[in-house]
């Protein structure tokens, strides 16, 4: 939700409410959302409301804005309201037909200003009005970085870790293993081998144990519900096969092939 008027802005991300009631954190829509959101999953049933408390520096007369999705146009069923001070706004957000975008919500007295948001949600805006640092903070430095953690990712991650190699997984789901994850809870089929058995087998509650395998190996480092979003190309090194001497090419005039890993065999 964004509140603004002539000379002020103020955003409010729904992930960050002080209490989600019946509604839960998502952040597969990250990049077209623009920050992770909440989704009411109550098959039919509406869900305890989701609520936050916020304070307004400056007062004013404000323009509430609400990004949100239609999931099903002409069935509206993720449809929801908001309420400012147990004061519900008129508009039924997620409700146009459309996909994700900002819906005038409402006036906090009537201001002479309407436009909305940036439609993009650029990164630099989101910071400026979250006070969120411009600088990335070092989380390390590692030999491998596998990033979308499914059932194959989770293997080269292991396979690399025990191999003495030091290993970073960064994933934007809260479990491992993508469709074999317990958010689905499918398994691997077909020619799968030992270290995707070991992998997929799993806890009473379903969850799989490849999170246990890692926090268990000290090369490995885990970032669970983390979205890359950037990255920088600083050196490519090659080896040639008939002599001794390692070279290395500046990463400002290297291409950068990257290749998607599959599981000969395996089957969803």
């Amino acid at each position: 939700m964004a509140a603004n008027r002539s000379n002020a802005e103020i955003l409010v991300e729904a992930g960050a409410f002080d209490n989600y009631g019946g509604w839960t954190m998502d952040s597969q829509f990250e990049f077209e959302m623009g920050s992770p959101y909440l989704l009411a999953h109550g098959n039919g049933i509406p869900v305890a409301d989701a609520t936050t408390i916020i304070s307004i520096a400056e007062p004013g007369h404000y323009n509430i804005w609400v990004r949100a999705k239609d999931w099903v146009p002409g069935d509206h069923p993720g449809r929801f309201t908001l309420a400012v001070n147990e004061t519900a706004l008129d508009t039924e957000f997620g409700a146009n037909d459309r996909d994700w975008n900002w819906q005038l919500g409402g006036r906090l007295h009537p201001p002479t200003d309407a436009r909305p948001p940036p439609d993009y949600v650029p990164r630099a805006w989101r910071r400026r009005l979250r006070g969120l640092p411009e600088e990335p903070v070092d989380a390390g430095t590692f030999d491998v970085v596998v990033v979308g953690v499914g059932v194959v990712g989770t293997a080269a991650a292991l396979a690399a870790a025990r191999l003495g190699e030091r290993v970073v997984l960064v994933h934007n789901r809260p479990f491992l293993g993508g469709n074999a994850s317990v958010e689905i809870g499918l398994r691997p089929r077909g020619v799968t081998g030992p270290l995707i058995d070991e992998i997929s087998e799993r806890h009473p509650g379903g969850d799989l144990y490849a999170k246990d395998l890692l926090d268990a190996d000290p090369n490995a480092t885990v970032f669970l519900e983390h979205t890359v979003y950037d990255a920088r190309l600083v050196r490519v090194l090659i080896l040639p096969p008939l002599t001794p001497e390692m070279l290395e090419v500046d990463a400002r005039f290297a291409s950068l092939l990257l290749l998607s890993l599959i599981a000969p065999g395996s089957r969803f």
